[in-house]
């Protein structure tokens, strides 16, 4: 345990779990203010009439993050992390996916959350993924809205970003989502109106497919999936690294990755 610099407050103690990925757990920091939050939008709701007299102009401005949702890992080592981050960190999963027709070699990804008792808690703090690398997948940032997504995600078009896939509404968790990349070509998203679960629900069983990624929005792209031909000399070169050592990412599993963007 060390402290941390005093700008901060508080202490942290850092571990590392079975992908090698460093955890730095945080208590006690500073409490700060809030920053001005994005004005909420009033909607009519079919029948339901809130809004008279009052024109709808969410401007075009930058989506103002209201906080961190999740992280989402790729791991050659998913069951031992998994464990790791249920047993050490006191995390329970909310749900599971599987290669489509292998439910019974187990899952391959899972959604997870922090166990709060009856306190409601998002979807998932931390999504884990088996593959060929060890190695960040997105992080996940809320905002108030799918007027603030949608208008911030037009201003981040407008200076030349990249949107790589959205807007939609994920299944599992429910969120609409939006994602970008960042100069550094990492994945970024946005989301509004995500699942909150407490202590009380089972963990949920779905098939990983591309087409089950999402209740509606566009095609996943090839750009989300990493399948797009700028990945593919990286991906290759994961994999037949990943093939040669000593995890759980063998020949049978990599066929069932490949399939999972065309089904």
């Amino acid at each position: 345990m060390r402290a941390l610099p005093e700008s901060l407050g508080g202490t942290a103690v850092d571990l590392v779990d079975p992908s090698g990925v460093t955890v730095r757990v945080v208590h006690g920091t500073h409490r700060l203010e809030a920053l001005p939050p994005q004005p909420l939008q009033q909607y009519n709701f079919g029948h339901e009439v809130r809004r008279i007299n009052t024109t709808q102009r969410p401007p075009c401005e930058p989506a103002r993050v209201q906080r961190l949702g999740h992280v989402v890992l790729q791991t050659t080592k998913y069951r031992e992390a998994l464990d790791w981050y249920l047993d050490y960190l006191g995390m329970v999963v909310s749900d599971f996916m599987y290669y489509p027709g292998r439910r019974d070699r187990g899952p391959v990804m899972s959604f997870i959350r922090c166990d709060r008792g009856q306190t409601p808690a998002d979807h998932h703090t931390l999504g884990l993924a088996l593959g060929p690398a060890n190695r960040y997948i997105h992080s996940a940032y809320q905002v108030s809205d799918i007027d603030a997504m949608a208008a911030g995600g037009r201003y981040l078009a407008e200076l030349g970003y990249h949107r790589s896939w959205g807007i939609g509404r994920h299944i599992l968790g429910s969120q609409i989502f939006d994602y970008w990349r960042d100069p550094d070509r990492f994945l970024v998203e946005h989301f509004s109106d995500g699942d909150m679960f407490d202590c009380t629900l089972e963990p949920g069983w779905a098939p990983f497919t591309g087409s089950g990624l999402a209740q509606w929005g566009p095609p996943v792209t090839k750009d989300f999936l990493g399948t797009n031909p700028r990945s593919l000399p990286h991906e290759a070169r994961s994999m037949i690294s990943a093939l040669r050592a000593d995890n759980e990412f063998d020949v049978r599993r990599l066929i069932g990755l490949m399939k999972v963007a065309v089904s």
